[in-house]
């Protein structure tokens, strides 16, 4: 089995497809909405569905994160590899903030999700892979940490601590036959995107990029990426 978080929609919708495509076992998607992980099923190629497993998961929530993490760490379950791509963004619920003026609850909310939880379902990960000596982890980062945006410092702060867990996990894990990949996309267009996406891209001069375009970067890491490409910026 595969494992794609945040994955009803966007990113790791396409990477949920792409996987279904180019490989014979069972992909699962988590997502906040049972409702929209239901939508997301029936989008699928008929022939497919049998294939594509759901659970809800609101990794905004301890007690979903563990439940996630309880199922993972069970060796009943199979896991041959996972995308984790969760990551709150505040641009998109409150606009874009200067540090001075983010709340403590929106700064300790996207740590929590973006940073505390990730971590988690990480460690669970990389112990399963570790005790079946393989497996592949790739987590989804942004090159805005690299940009340094006004008004979206915090959110990638989170993702520049991505890069700090990518490297150190090669290092700790890399000897057992485990892969790790931290896969950094720019401008994607996708539902959550489309509206502000076009203006910000000509104000910087950022080319955008397509999700089915960006998860098929990630599938292909996640497949087949060489062991010393740890970051890569797509």
């Amino acid at each position: 089995m595969y494992l794609i978080t945040g994955a009803s929609r966007g990113i790791g919708y396409e990477c949920a497809l792409a996987l279904l495509e180019q490989t014979d076992v069972p992909v699962m998607i988590t997502g906040r909405s049972q409702a929209g992980l239901e939508h997301a099923r029936a989008s699928v190629a008929a022939q497919q569905r049998d294939r594509l497993l759901l659970h809800r998961c609101d990794q905004a929530q301890r007690d979903d994160v563990e439940s996630l993490t309880a199922l993972l760490s069970d060796p009943a379950t199979r896991l041959d590899g996972a995308i984790l791509g969760v990551g709150v963004n505040p641009m998109y619920s409150v606009g874009p903030q200067r540090l001075h003026a983010v709340s403590v609850a929106i700064v300790e909310a996207t740590i929590c999700t973006n940073c505390t939880h990730a971590v988690l379902l990480s460690a669970a990960i990389l112990a399963r892979f570790r005790r079946q000596r393989g497996g592949a982890l790739v987590w989804i980062g942004s090159q805005a940490y690299k940009a340094g945006l006004p008004g979206g410092a915090l959110y990638g702060a989170t993702k520049a601590f991505l890069s700090g867990l990518a490297v150190a996990a090669q290092h700790e894990y890399g000897r057992t036959n485990v892969r790790v990949h931290l896969l950094n996309p720019g401008l994607v267009r996708t539902q959550r995107t489309e509206r502000v996406i076009d203006g910000f891209a000509e104000r910087h001069g950022i080319a955008v990029q397509t999700a089915p375009w960006v998860a098929k970067q990630i599938v292909t890491m996640l497949l087949s990426g060489p062991a010393d490409r740890v970051e890569v910026d797509l």
